[in-house]
């Protein structure tokens, strides 16, 4: 089995799991990397084309995350952050309006709406994304976890909402049980499989870096080709939070996430895929590596924040609120895109 010998074969058509193990391994010198790179960037174009898609994380009446304990990685398991991010975070429907007509006004084609499970099952998702359907053409990603109801998922599938968020973040029980111990995997991949038998498109996603293996990433982005209605897939690189149970693990690298977007996408060829969780200085190797879509946090934040929780691009500030205003970095995104070849949309050149 030889490497490039792989890649040749990925241009025309899936591979194993066997052979996708193996790239991920041996992806291990700069001209294999590179080489990686190169076939999935090949791939993109080829079934997807060169643009790519920047959708902001917009505000919602999300209460907060209900999962007890919580997440080990997760800020609601810090204290302070969990007190910083609280609160304050929950939009009124009027600011819910106000971002949305924003985000309109300046070119977005949609926007993600999301928040922690908070025992409503999609309560707040159906509210927020009524709003925004209300008072724009915008497509919704609305994306709470996996508490959500069979009942809301039909509301959602008939606001014509674009796709509804269920990440699993490992399928392996061990992991998953270690990092969530409030968590279910078993719920999770229940409501993904209610999302996809009532025929709304799905979003998911893994998380690297957890203590998982190359045999762990690749058993999932295969199990995630189950779902007749997938159309997204994002994989978040766990990234530690001051505080939490899992402050002093390692962050997981730049290459090994884009290895893993690259390996994604040889396997999910014509869907969207981008990476998660901040990191936009790495926004130019994800492209590298095969992403066309970027869901961009810290557009949205709060007038006291002196700079963005997520985000360390700065622009054209237009308030929202007397608590909330919109942060316009798009023309650095745009920038950043354009600089790695690509198309971005919306395109600050157009305006």
């Amino acid at each position: 089995m030889e490497y490039k010998d792989i890649l040749d074969e990925a241009k025309d058509r899936e591979v194993t799991k066997e052979k996708a193990v193996y790239l991920l391994r041996e992806a291990n010198s700069e001209d294999r990397l590179l080489e990686l790179f190169k076939t999935a960037g090949y791939i993109r174009d080829k079934n997807v084309g060169r643009d790519f898609k920047l959708w902001p994380f917009a505000l919602s009446t999300n209460e907060g995350c209900s999962t007890n304990p919580p997440c080990r990685y997760c800020g609601e398991a810090s204290p302070k952050v969990k007190m910083d991010i609280s609160k304050d975070r929950i939009a009124l429907p009027e600011e819910v309006a106000r971002a949305a007509r924003i985000a309109e006004n300046l070119g977005f084609e949609g926007v993600q709406l999301g928040g922690g499970c908070s025992g409503n099952k999609g309560e707040e998702a159906v509210r927020d994304t009524e709003i925004v359907k209300s008072e724009t053409n915008l497509q919704v990603f609305v994306n709470y976890g996996y508490d959500m109801s069979e009942e809301n998922i039909k509301k959602l599938k008939r606001l014509g909402v674009k796709r509804i968020g269920c990440s699993l973040e490992t399928i392996n029980e061990e992991v998953f049980r270690k990092i969530k111990p409030g968590d279910s995997l078993e719920e999770r991949k229940k409501v993904a499989n209610l999302i996809d038998k009532n025929g709304v498109g799905l979003g998911s996603g893994l998380m690297i870096g957890i203590g998982e293996s190359y045999e762990d990433r690749v058993d999932h982005i295969f199990y995630l080709k189950g779902f007749k209605n997938l159309n997204y897939v994002y994989v978040s690189g766990f990234f530690p939070i001051p505080g939490t149970p899992m402050e002093n693990r390692e962050p997981a690298s730049s290459i090994d996430i884009a290895k893993t977007l690259a390996i994604t996408r040889v396997i999910h060829r014509n869907i969207d895929i981008g990476g998660s969780f901040g990191r936009d200085e790495q926004l130019q190797l994800w492209i590298l590596a095969g992403t066309n879509l970027r869901h961009v946090h810290g557009m949205f934040e709060l007038k006291k924040n002196k700079r963005s929780f997520t985000s360390r691009f700065k622009g054209e500030i237009t308030e929202i609120s007397d608590r909330f205003i919109f942060v316009n970095s798009l023309p650095t995104y745009a920038k950043m895109i354009e600089e790695a070849g690509l198309k971005p949309v919306p395109n600050t050149n157009k305006r």
